[in-house]
């Protein structure tokens, strides 16, 4: 699987410059401040020689501006995750993560402003063998010569899931800078909240970029609930005909009080093979680029363990394709 991510983002960005369909400053449906947002988001561990715990995830989000109101959009998702424990033998691992699979559709409330913005997701889920994840693993390792998993018949059972996820950003224009050569910087903190069958959570966290022509969007990236596409800050001085390029670093640290992935479902009893981690660190670096009003961004993920008998943290690739019109 290691090198799907790569082939995914290659294929995209030849398409596009291919292509081209975005339309561009003169174009017939160019809009200064694009209504529509689609993303596609990938993120694998196996870049890093691994392959367990959280081991893949894929969300495709769409956000649309509302047309009396560019303040305000409503979002839709589709989310897979993937867990497996390191040992690739058959039956659940005692003291490892349990094998688990998640498929979630969401809708979604946007909001963005120029110094708050915020997002409130609801997804609706399935776990088990509904979620396709042994599937798509096991499709995509067995058509790349790669080693499969033998113990997908022990993953947590089958439960519908419920989830709320609100977060919140705000900007930091203390941090705004903006050198004689067009540098910048910016920052944004940020709180999510996290309420349902699958996980009971808080997280704060920041994100901080260095760059030339700084975008609206992409402040925070990666595969979570209530985070899209578009930016829920709005960039004053932004040139939407230009090029942009940063790098950007940032880290969180979350409370979690139910993981779904790791204590089991609601409904179904389901014998623990691990105990959860409450408290959970998370740092990021990576680089972006927006040109032609679509955006690529690469990024390096490290969490710190997330249940007791884990001993090393989870290093993981996340990679960021979307389109803006």
């Amino acid at each position: 699987m290691s090198l799907l991510p790569w082939i995914a983002m290659a294929a995209g960005s030849v398409a596009v410059n291919t292509l081209d369909p975005m339309p561009q400053p003169g174009d017939a449906g160019f809009m200064s401040n694009p209504r529509h947002h689609l993303r596609f988001v990938m993120e694998n561990d196996s870049p890093f020689g691994s392959d367990c715990n959280y081991t893949h995830g894929t969300r495709i989000d769409y956000a649309r501006s509302l047309p009396k109101n560019s303040n305000h959009a409503f979002g839709l998702s589709l989310t897979q995750n993937i867990y497996t424990p390191e040992p690739h033998t058959k039956g659940a691992v005692p003291g490892d993560h349990p094998y688990a699979g998640y498929l979630a559709v969401g809708v979604a409330h946007i909001f963005t402003g120029e110094y708050v913005g915020n997002s409130m997701e609801f997804q609706l889920g399935t776990t088990g063998k509904p979620s396709l994840a042994f599937d798509s693993q096991d499709f995509v390792h067995k058509t790349g010569g790669l080693q499969r998993w033998e113990g997908w018949g022990d993953q947590i059972p089958s439960e519908m899931t419920f989830q709320f996820t609100a977060r919140q950003d705000y900007r930091l224009p203390w941090l705004e800078t903006t050198t004689a050569s067009g540098l910048q910087t910016d920052a944004i903190i940020y709180t999510r909240e996290e309420l349902g069958t699958v996980s009971i959570a808080a997280e704060a966290g920041f994100s901080l970029r260095f760059g030339r022509n700084l975008p609206p969007g992409m402040q925070v990236n990666g595969n979570q609930s209530a985070n899209f596409g578009v930016g829920l800050i709005r960039k004053p001085g932004y040139d939407t005909y230009a090029t942009s390029w940063y790098v950007l670093v940032g880290g969180s640290v979350r409370y979690v009080a139910r993981d779904m992935f790791i204590d089991g479902g609601v409904f179904h009893d389901f014998e623990q093979t691990c105990h959860l981690e409450p408290w959970v660190g998370e740092a990021t670096v990576g680089i972006g680029i927006r040109h032609r009003r679509v955006d690529y961004y690469a990024g390096v993920v490290t969490r710190t363990p997330r249940f007791h008998a884990q001993e090393d943290d989870t290093f993981f690739g996340t990679f960021n394709f979307g389109f803006h019109w």
